[in-house]
Order: structure tokens, then sequence, then C-alpha cells
């Protein structure tokens, strides 16, 4: 099969087989999911104010393994921690959350705050209002706190814990410790609590601001996420559940192929799949017939001939042959006299060279064939010479007027 190539294309294919598969590389490691950037609300990919990327980064960087989820997250979690981080909650939501909340070991559930208005083609918010006490109610009521007694203080509060440090906040909003067991609270007033359900603690956040990108920007807040999360997972994975943030995505090999970063290796196989095919297509229709092993036609024999004295070194030997033929030729052309010696008739024929006006002598020309050297190109142009010497001789020269 012969090269679908040429060499120039080969080389343009692997230089840029070679380039893409650097690139990908490149960005694989340095490269961050495109996902991230596209939002700028109170989820794990935000990474504005009220986002939660900062708390992410922060796990992963103390080698707590966290996995942002788009489905299954209760199944995720295992033994771990599953983190419902301020829920928004439509009609077809209710269900799911506390679905989740039913099969997970360990949850714990971030009451929503914020809204935020976000930057056009940016992740960045250019300001944050308060969600209306109704819509936090609601994400309460849903995971099985009837009343929970929402308020929002615009003083400082001095917290009281057990064992767990305190945070700081300008304006926390906290819930009613009559509602849940109250483990960081001041008064009757709850910022964290758990209660039971099925069985098990389901732990409530009340504000946000204690793990959003900005809330952890004070050493406080920072150090009780980071406490609480690790004595919630029970050195379990923690997951963040994306699907409360209309992020839901059902399971698909497909899907995952083209998603980042496996969507570089899929390019990189799609590419060279073309290129194998591309390969292969080297003809179209039915089969070509093979060549017969002699071609018909006076050509191949001629030029079959020529090899064969070519190999066989008698160039010389043809070369003799030839103008013997071809003053054979000239004589008969001219008629010349019979029973002529060689001597005679090379003079005869120098006679008819000069009333003629030829410019080949042809005692020149046998002198010339006589000493020959082997050389294929000297016997050539001594062929084209006796060639010529002939057409003088029959037709003329062209000087002749």
């Amino acid at each position: 099969m012969t090269n679908p190539f040429s060499k120039t294309t080969l080389w343009v294919v692997t230089s840029v087989a070679v380039i893409s598969l650097v690139v990908t590389v490149v960005l694989t490691v340095l490269g961050s999911d495109p996902a991230e950037h596209a939002t700028a609300g109170a989820n794990g990919y935000s990474r504005s104010a009220i986002g939660h990327r900062a708390l992410i980064g922060m796990l992963e960087k103390l080698d707590v393994p966290v996995v942002v989820s788009h489905n299954a997250s209760a199944q995720k979690s295992a033994h771990g921690l599953l983190v419902l981080a301020e829920p928004q909650l439509g009609d077809d939501k209710v269900d799911r959350l506390t679905a989740m909340i039913d099969d997970a070991a360990n949850v714990l559930v971030v009451l929503p705050k914020w809204y935020g208005f976000a930057q056009q083609g940016e992740g960045w918010i250019e300001s944050a209002d308060l969600l209306p006490e109704a819509e936090v109610e609601r994400v309460a009521n849903a995971i099985g706190i009837e009343d929970s007694g929402l308020a929002r203080d615009t003083h400082a509060l001095y917290w009281r814990s057990t064992d767990l440090p305190a945070p700081f906040i300008d304006r926390p909003q906290t819930i009613s410790a009559s509602a849940v067991t109250a483990d960081i609270y001041m008064g009757e007033r709850a910022l964290l609590g758990h209660f039971t359900r099925g069985g098990k603690d389901i732990y409530v956040l009340a504000d946000p601001d204690v793990i959003s990108n900005f809330g952890l920007r004070r050493p406080q807040n920072a150090q009780l996420a980071l406490q609480l999360i690790d004595r919630l997972r029970h050195d379990g994975p923690v997951v963040f559940d994306e699907t409360v943030h209309g992020r839901a995505q059902t399971p698909s090999l497909f899907a995952a192929l083209f998603s980042f970063p496996l969507v570089l290796a899929t390019i990189q196989v799609i590419v060279c799949a073309l290129l194998a095919v591309w390969a292969a297509m080297v003809r179209f229709g039915p089969n070509r017939a093979s060549p017969p092993p002699l071609a018909p036609g006076k050509d191949f024999l001629i030029a079959n001939t020529a090899a064969l004295l070519c190999f066989g070194g008698h160039h010389v030997d043809a070369l003799r042959r030839y103008l013997g033929a071809n003053i054979a030729q000239v004589k008969h052309a001219l008629h010349a006299p019979a029973n002529l010696s060689p001597v005679a008739q090379t003079e005869w024929l120098e006679r008819m060279r000069a009333v003629r006006l030829g410019t080949i002598p042809l005692t020149e020309l046998e002198h010339e064939v006589m000493t020959a050297s082997p050389a294929p190109q000297r016997v050539v142009e001594l062929a084209d010479r006796i060639y010529r010497w002939r057409m003088e001789m029959m037709h003329g020269s062209r000087n002749r007027s």
C-alpha cells in the first residue's frame, strides 16, 4: 500500500499531534475547570463573597477528601459528611433534599442568607442583599424544623459553646434555641445546633457567613468551619452537594468523556481515529486490477532490451552494429555501386557527402565509434551523431541551398 501522506503532510500532522498533546497535559495539570467561573452565587464553584470555593480549597490543601457532587451525593458521602450549603428550593427540589438527608450518614445543612447581583461576565458580585426570611424558613421546614424562630440581629453577640471556637459575624442570622439542641448559642438564640431525624443527628448552621469566602477571611470563622467539618465527617469524605443549586447531572459516561479535563483526552482520541481512517482510505469503489507482469506494446520490449544491453555491458558492440545498419540504409537509398571494397565504399560515400553538403565525415564517425568508451552517455551521443549523418546523406544537409 502506498503512503497516503506526503512527507510535508506527515510532519505537519505529527507536529500538530505533539503540540496538542503538550497543551492537553499543561491544561490538565495547570488549568482549572471552566465550570468554576460560570457562577457568582452561593455555591461550591463561586469565588464571589457569598460563594464557598475558599472552604473547598482549604479542605483540599489540608488533604481532606472533598467532592463537589452533581448526583448521588448521599451515596458518595458514605460514612463521611454531606454538606447542603444554602439550598435553593423549588417545588421539584424539596423531595430531593429530604431524600438526601434521609440517605446520608452525617448531614450539615447551612441555611441561606444572601443573594448577589453578579457583574457582567465576571465571577464576582456588585452587591449582596438579604434573602426574604420566608425563603430561609422554607429551607428550615423542608429539613424538619417546623418553627425555626429565624432572627437577624444587627449587634454583635458573644457566643457560648462547649468545645467549638466562637465565630465573628457582623450581622448574625440565628434560629431559636428551642428548635434545636444548641451547640453554639447566646441566650435563646442558636447559631449552630442539631436535631434528631430518622434516628440520626442533623446539624444546622444558621448563618452561612461562617463558611462563605468573605467570612473565612476572619480566622475565627475559618477555625470554626474546619473544626466543625472535621468533627462531623468521622474521617470520611466531605461531599458538597450542588444539585440543590440547580446543577444536577445524570451520570453518563458519554457526558464524562466530554467534560473537563477528560474532554482533552477525548479530542486526542478522535483526532487519532480520524487520521487512522484517512490513512486507511487509499481507494474508492471496486478493487483495482493488478497490472500484468509484462506490459503490452513495443515500449516495454524496447525498454527491456535496453536494460539487458546495459546490464550486459555491450554498448559499444550495439553502437557498431547501429553504424553498419545506417551505412547499409544510405547505400541502398543512394544506389551505391555493388561489390565495393570497404575503402572504396567509404570514399564513394564521402564524395556523396560533399555533393549533399553534409557536415559529418564518415571516416571521423567510424573512428569515433571504433574508439568509443563504454560509458552510456557517450554511446548515446554517438548514436545520435550516426542518426544525423544518415539524415544528411539521405535528405541533404540543412546548409544546402
